[in-house]
């Protein structure tokens, strides 16, 4: 008989994921060459999105707000490629960094690629440059399988002109991006420090001038409704992510990812980021509902025992109310003056005129504090010839309640005085 061999779904999923990752790990923006210069320019909206690759497909790696000042040093078309900004990482796989004391790391091999990190999303699908063997690097953190790394030389970022305002030239940064920062401007005159790739972009600085500006983007340009809907739906992803499954919104989650996959203004990075997420979502939803019915059947259960627990008290209730205590005999007890054979004497009477009903004879010390009390004498009912009466050794005296009699007390021998009439009425006829 052939063997059957059960894959379980998780390593199927793994399989896919990683075949997914190894499509689309390797992004690598076009080269864009750097200019002779660069220029310093500021922000001139807020919530500007910071991209690893001149285009709005690539995903954004942090948002900068009104003011914040960039080094560019190169432009294609619309996009100007960046100095990484304060606040910008890269990432770039743990195995290949010998981590050392402190924050520092040695690359361990060559031609280790270099990845774009990102503030805003777990994407790290594009390749800004490659590190050496030997090549030190400064660690910020850690992130899975990847160290968080300061940007080094050849990283590079890219913002939208229309979303910069230009101050000034400047010599190019020696050694690149990484440094955070520009050099201070050589001395020289502006015009000679402007780099022609800028040059529509920037114009010369003259002594009080008023620094040039590019018109403000229109609407249009801003972060599309598509992409703020994104970054809320990510936001809520990781909240509900630390929630117990029963308390995370799934299927509004879902539906707000799939919503998101069919909207052409997605970029493509966010549109790849929302389609895993969706994965994993749905496989989520049902271990949700799975979990939910398990929880109502169980808490369902939970009622019905509590209900047959409360049924079962009642009964006994119940039961203890109309329970019924046979005795031997009840009557009040009190002293005998007759005193015969083994064993101390005493009377069980009729509580209405003092008759004596029946002996107890007992030694126990019980007996005697229950004088002249109404009581229920369980034990052997013998005849006494000598006393012509009846005579109990009792089992068991406790006092009781004459008005209980017939109700949840009975009795072999009972004083006539309590006798019901009707009951004395039928023993006359006899």
């Amino acid at each position: 008989m052939a063997r059957r061999f059960l894959i379980p779904v998780s390593f199927l999923m793994l399989i896919a994921f990683a075949l997914t990752s190894r499509a689309v790990a390797q992004d690598v923006p076009p080269e864009i060459e750097n200019a002779k210069n660069s220029a310093i320019g500021t922000i001139n909206s807020d919530a500007v999105y910071v991209r690893s690759g001149a285009g709005d497909n690539y995903y954004p790696t942090m948002k900068v707000n009104t003011g914040t000042q960039v080094t560019v040093v190169g432009v294609k078309f619309d996009w100007l490629k960046c100095l990484p900004p304060e606040g910008s990482f890269c990432y770039v796989a743990k195995v290949y960094v010998d981590k050392a004391a402190g924050d520092t790391g040695t690359i361990n091999k060559d031609d280790v690629n270099v990845r774009a990190g990102s503030s805003l999303n777990a994407m790290k699908t594009t390749v800004q440059g490659k590190l050496t063997q030997g090549q030190s690097v400064k660690i910020l953190g850690e992130q899975d399988e990847y160290y968080n790394i300061a940007p080094p030389a050849d990283a590079f970022v890219y913002v939208k002109k229309d979303f910069v305002n230009f101050v000034k030239a400047q010599p190019q940064v020696a050694g690149g991006a990484g440094t955070g920062g520009a050099d201070k401007p050589a001395d020289a005159k502006p015009g000679d420090l402007t780099p022609p790739s800028l040059a529509a972009t920037t114009q010369e600085a003259t002594p009080g001038a008023q620094p040039p500006t590019v018109a403000a983007a229109a609407p249009s340009t801003q972060p599309s409704s598509a992409e703020v809907q994104f970054d809320k739906l990510e936001a809520d992803f990781s909240a509900a992510s630390a929630k117990p499954i029963e308390q995370q919104p799934v299927a509004e989650m879902l539906g707000g990812y799939q919503k998101l996959i069919a909207d052409p203004q997605l970029p493509e990075s966010m549109r790849r980021i929302a389609d895993f997420r969706a994965q994993p979502l749905k496989a989520r939803a049902d271990v949700r509902e799975q979990f939910v019915a398990l929880q109502k059947a169980q808490d369902e259960a939970k009622k019905r025992q509590q209900a047959l627990k409360s049924e079962q008290e009642e009964i006994a209730q119940q039961i203890k109310k109309t329970d019924v205590v046979v005795y031997s005999a009840v009557g009040t007890l009190r002293t005998s003056s007759l005193q015969a054979g083994k064993g101390m004497l005493y009377r069980l009477t009729d509580p209405q005129n003092g008759r004596t009903v029946c002996y107890i004879r007992s030694e126990d010390g019980k007996v005697a504090g229950l004088m002249e009390k109404f009581v229920g004498v369980k034990g052997q009912v013998t005849t006494d010839a000598g006393l012509s009466l009846k005579v109990i050794a009792p089992s068991d005296i406790v006092e009781v309640d004459p008005n209980q009699l017939y109700r949840q007390i009975a009795a072999q021998i009972v004083p006539p005085s309590l006798i019901p009439q009707a009951q004395q009425a039928s023993a006359r006829d006899k």
